[in-house]
């Protein structure tokens, strides 16, 4: 008697309504699943972090720096040496001229070779153009960094001889820039929100509506294989009541899912826009959102997610097994990553235009919140269409789950 009391005041005991005990029921299957767990909440949590950062971990030259050899046939290049080795964004190895400089890059030994010829200093001092010759493999992402490193200090070093060469000759450095461009932005954002208004809506929508869909998948066609859905027709409960405390089982399963996103989203974001910056050399920018920019991105993904739940379980009831409903879903995930694709590219004035439109809508109101972008009108289209969406996917369902040809169809 006190251990059941004690159940009841943790809230592990049986809801007393028959709804409360089907939502019940699909929780506890869902956190018995091994694969649903892991879309919902490793993925979101663990791996969006590692994925969004590793490529550029080996990308950033200061986190990965490219190994570049230095081959010094004269010995006066003494201030671009020092502007070469300055840099903390490569590491520099002196070797000998006899070197087979080609073959160093091909056997990955260096990253990249710079060979400085013996008449460097006498060409730049005689005003005329000096060569150097970088050896470099295409192929290998840090060899290609390191030749954008390169570039930048000859530049670096070409602009101040010219700027010496045009004081010595009375003439002014204006003269090689006769036009100048005066922008400015509309909107003021950082790259940081550049970035993730690109990439975090992306992500979120494919992992909101991917978060529950295995789940949504086993516990219709996959019970209706296993023939552990009549247990549900034989209890006193309306079919409606059924499918309802499932789909509310699936979806309290993705609002998990949607927190464990935006957590992973935006740790994984603290980390991605300074390594970037590292990759471009800007100064590192971090992303600061409010809480309206948050709430809004939590509403967007929760209404997101639960109107992918009603789609999947809408066919997934249709689909005569399990594995039919589950090329049914992959033809839908299919489907539905072109919009999200799209949201990267289109421009707003198209987006605005397209908002009432399923999962369009609040991924393009998700993209709108990291912009800082608060249109009441786009707002309140985006997620009353959104919930109409909704409804008619769950209706939907329910018709067709009330259809005795539709769940004895195994």
């Amino acid at each position: 008697m006190k251990r059941t009391r004690l159940l009841e005041r943790i809230g592990l005991a049986l809801p007393k309504s028959p709804l409360g005990v089907i939502i019940w029921r699909e929780l506890v299957d869902a956190l018995r699943d091994r694969r649903t767990i892991f879309a919902a909440i490793v993925i979101p949590m663990i791996l969006i972090p590692i994925t969004l950062n590793m490529p550029l971990f080996f990308m950033s030259p200061k986190q990965n720096p490219p190994n570049v050899a230095l081959v010094q046939l004269d010995p006066n290049a003494g201030t671009f040496v020092n502007l070469l080795n300055s840099t903390e964004d490569m590491t520099i190895h002196w070797i000998p001229a006899s070197a087979n400089t080609t073959d160093l890059v091909l056997k990955n030994t260096y990253d990249i070779v710079v060979l400085i010829p013996e008449n460097f200093t006498s060409l730049v001092i005689s005003n005329k153009t000096a060569i150097l010759a970088i050896t470099f493999d295409s192929t290998n992402q840090r060899s290609t960094i390191g030749l954008s490193i390169i570039q930048a200090i000859q530049t670096q070093y070409s602009n101040f001889i010219v700027l010496n060469r045009l004081s010595t000759l009375h003439v002014d450095p204006n003269l090689l820039t006769p036009i100048q461009i005066k922008s400015t932005s509309v909107r003021a954002i950082t790259s940081a929100q550049a970035i993730a208004g690109l990439l975090i809506p992306y992500f979120i929508g494919i992992l909101s509506i991917s978060a529950g869909a295995s789940f949504a998948t086993d516990t219709t066609a996959g019970e209706k294989e296993r023939r552990t859905l009549e247990v549900y027709l034989t209890m006193p409960v309306s079919r409606i009541k059924i499918i309802l405390g499932k789909y509310l089982g699936v979806s309290a399963l993705s609002l998990i899912g949607v927190t464990c996103q935006i957590i992973g989203v935006l740790l994984g974001f603290s980390v991605y826009t300074s390594l970037y910056a590292e990759l471009v050399g800007q100064t590192s920018q971090s992303l600061t959102l409010g809480a309206l920019n948050i709430l809004t991105i939590a509403v967007s993904a929760l209404i997101l997610s639960m109107t992918g739940n009603a789609l999947l379980m809408m066919v997934s009831i249709f689909a005569k097994s399990f594995k039919e409903a589950q090329q049914y879903s992959s033809v839908l995930t299919v489907g539905l990553v072109v919009p999200l694709i799209v949201v990267m590219y289109l421009p707003p004035a198209t987006l605005s235009n397209l908002i009432f439109l399923p999962f369009l809508g609040p991924v393009t109101l998700i993209r709108n919140a990291i912009f800082n972008i608060w249109m009441l009108d786009q707002l309140i289209i985006g997620l009353a269409s959104s919930v109409v969406y909704l409804v008619i996917f769950i209706y939907t369902a329910l018709r067709i789950f009330s259809q005795e040809k539709a769940i004895f169809r195994v």
